[in-house]
């Protein structure tokens, strides 16, 4: 009677195994996939935060060479102080050559015009001086970042006097 209930049993088990194999037939196809759909998420997020990246550092390259032309500026200014009423000018056009000058306050202008036009995209600029204050204001197209999005950075300074 051991040996029969024995083998009922062994047959009950083996039945349920072949019937487990039959309804885990494509499971593991399934979990291939699932890790693949896993696998292309990560991916693309991975590639969409390097873009990102790419395109922060190119604005704040930017912003670093419009402080530079800017802190360039008011040196300038303070070194022809004598002229700084004359400093006063409005950048908004494109980049080009200017002939060369002989003049420090025409050199100084023609320079400005030429780094704020042709280092920034769509770049322009302005000087504005009153009394001794100068305000040097540098814009920049940030297209690749912001549709129709502009960047201005503005510094403004005392030239002649107590700082």
């Amino acid at each position: 009677m051991a040996c029969t209930l024995f083998a009922q049993k062994t047959e009950q088990y083996r039945s349920q195994l072949i019937i487990g194999q039959r309804q885990q037939r494509g499971v593991g196809l399934l979990e291939v996939l699932i890790a693949l759909v896993l696998l292309t998420i990560g991916a693309l997020g991975a590639v969409r935060l390097q873009l990102k990246a790419l395109q922060y550092t190119t604005s704040a390259e930017h912003t670093t060479q419009a402080s530079f032309l800017a802190y360039d500026m008011l040196e300038r200014m303070r070194a022809n102080a004598a002229h700084l009423s004359d400093y006063a000018i409005s950048v908004n056009s494109g980049c080009s050559d200017s002939p060369a000058t002989v003049n420090i306050l025409a050199t100084d202008r023609q320079d400005f015009i030429r780094a704020v036009s042709c280092l920034l995209p769509g770049g322009y600029g302005e000087i504005r001086i009153s009394g001794n204050y100068a305000a040097v204001t540098i814009g920049w197209s940030e297209a690749r970042l912001v549709a129709d999005g502009n960047t201005e950075f503005v510094v403004g300074s005392r030239i002649l006097g107590e700082l």
